[in-house]
């Protein structure tokens, strides 16, 4: 219905500048929602506008089809991961495992900056799914973090900026996967090794990364990150946790978490497959029943691990206390999935865009070497940010890009770099993300402050990048570009440190 108008711009704008200005991510979206039925059925009546809104949210957990009910098992996963999570993250405490494991991991790292760093190195070894990594990095860093005074929003900017941009550099990943397949509609030959070339030239998230490490190196608190911290970090319950407890009660839980849904997303890759490479078995995966069922196992493991440390009657409050920690979370999530599908498919948001992008593309006057590949990423973040997902981005944006690419004989590897590149930004830095949320609630702070936080770094990061690719599609050299990027991200970042790091930081 809007797919050729400026209006279907509307409900991703004001939602998004909602955030800002209310800070409530939860009323934002809902009221995102709520327009965007008027603008869609204003025509109806007010009966058919609430259907409307019941039907895209119920849509998180059910739908009909041809008078079938359909239950969306991929959400109801998620949610009772999340769930698990939390129950599992009280047992770990109230064992005396996290305690235990902060006192042995302050005799080695004793600083905030050795605290982040392990957070930072957890985030990219855990590559393998993006959920997988938002949610479990947070399990394992969050108590040294406190210890050492880091506030969660600094955590959940790590979190978050080592699982998409560290997803989209390793093929071996569900991200690997699920692009592998966009390229086997749209190109011939082996899209593995595509796939693999475009990595060099995805500069936004090689950048993202390195501004983590400036950031942690350098303690680097912008103005935003200054003024929230900790906010809305839900407390424990005033329970006395066993103090003679071993560090193996976080250690072996954590273990059993990695190594059970690791090993499920493959086994459930294999079995929808019926391949053992390990690329097939990562395009296939079941996400959401490996996450779960995996964090189910590890839950029994802990529950059994931690009948001698904590008392019988303290169980029924940790089980509360977990599933209550996550039910703001949880909330957010399903109106952020609700709002997806609508601005994406029923507004057009991203089909506009990108029109609108060729269409500019195809009558611009400027050097097309440059004009495509800039617009390329730029166009793609929008949307990304718009949309809140960056796997829908690819889907549209990469058939596009590729044969303005063609036509205009630019070199197809640094145009789909750019594509990706802007498409994990925008992921990035929405608010109404999955992976926004989940890298949150993987740290344990507040969506909202997250998103304040983390945008103005991400964005610089994003800026340097634009300047990366017009230099790298002017010069047809992708070397140039990180020469420029790289002078620009230490110059940029130096002046954080003398004007917010080390003794200027909080």
């Amino acid at each position: 219905m809007y797919a050729d108008s400026a209006l279907s711009l509307v409900v991703p704008v004001v939602t998004i500048a909602l955030v800002f200005l209310t800070r409530r991510v939860v009323l934002s979206l809902f009221l995102g929602i709520v327009l965007a039925s008027i603008m869609l059925h204003y025509h109806n009546s007010i009966i058919e506008i609430l259907i409307y809104i019941y039907k895209h949210i119920a849509s998180v957990f059910y739908e009909y089809q041809n008078d079938t009910l359909i239950i969306n098992a991929q959400s109801l996963y998620v949610f009772g991961f999340l769930f698990i999570l939390g129950i599992l993250t009280q047992l770990m405490s109230y064992s005396g495992g996290i305690a235990a494991f902060v006192q042995w991991a302050r005799m080695r790292i004793k600083t905030q900056r050795g605290s982040e760093f392990f957070a930072f190195i957890a985030g990219i070894v855990v590559f393998v799914d993006d959920y997988f990594n938002a949610l479990t990095v947070g399990q394992v860093s969050k108590s040294l973090n406190d210890a050492n005074h880091s506030t969660r929003e600094r955590l959940a900017y790590i979190i978050d900026s080592t699982s998409a941009p560290i997803c989209i550099l390793m093929p071996i990943s569900s991200w690997g996967a699920y692009i592998i397949m966009q390229f086997n509609k749209n190109f011939e030959g082996d899209s593995f090794v595509l796939l693999f070339s475009s990595i060099w030239g995805n500069y936004y998230a090689w950048f993202a990364l390195l501004a983590v490490f400036l950031t942690i190196l350098w303690q680097i608190n912008l103005p935003a990150m200054q003024k929230n911290q900790n906010v809305d970090v839900s407390e424990y319950l005033d329970l006395t946790p066993h103090t003679g407890a071993s560090v193996w009660l976080l250690i072996i839980p954590i273990l059993a978490l990695l190594c059970f849904i690791a090993g499920l997303i493959f086994y459930t890759g294999y079995l929808e497959g019926g391949e053992l490479s390990i690329i097939g078995m990562l395009g296939n995966t079941d996400t959401g029943f490996s996450l779960f069922w995996g964090g189910f196992l590890a839950l029994i493991l802990t529950l059994l691990m931690s009948f001698r440390h904590i008392a019988w009657q303290d169980y029924k409050p940790i089980v509360q206390l977990g599933i209550s920690s996550m039910l703001p979370a949880c909330l957010i999530l399903i109106l952020a999935w609700a709002i997806g599908p609508i601005i994406k498919d029923d507004l057009s948001t991203g089909v506009y865009l990108a029109t609108l992008s060729k269409a500019y593309l195809e009558s611009s006057t400027i050097n097309p070497h440059i004009a495509i590949v800039v617009v390329s990423f730029a166009i793609s973040g929008f949307i990304a940010f718009c949309t809140g997902t960056s796997w829908a981005t690819f889907a549209i944006m990469i058939p596009i890009a590729s044969s303005l690419a063609e036509v205009n004989n630019v070199d197809l590897i640094l145009v789909i770099s750019a594509v990706l590149s802007g498409a994990v930004y925008g992921d990035h830095a929405s608010p109404i993300s999955d992976t926004t949320i989940l890298s949150a609630t993987g740290a344990g702070c507040s969506v909202q402050s997250h998103f304040i936080t983390q945008l103005p770094y991400v964005s610089i990061v994003a800026a340097i990048t634009l300047v990366s690719f017009g230099v790298a599609g002017g010069l047809d050299s992708v070397l140039w570009g990180y020469v420029v990027g790289l002078l620009l991200m230490f110059g940029v970042f130096f002046v954080f440190k003398n004007m917010y790091g080390d003794n200027k930081n909080m």
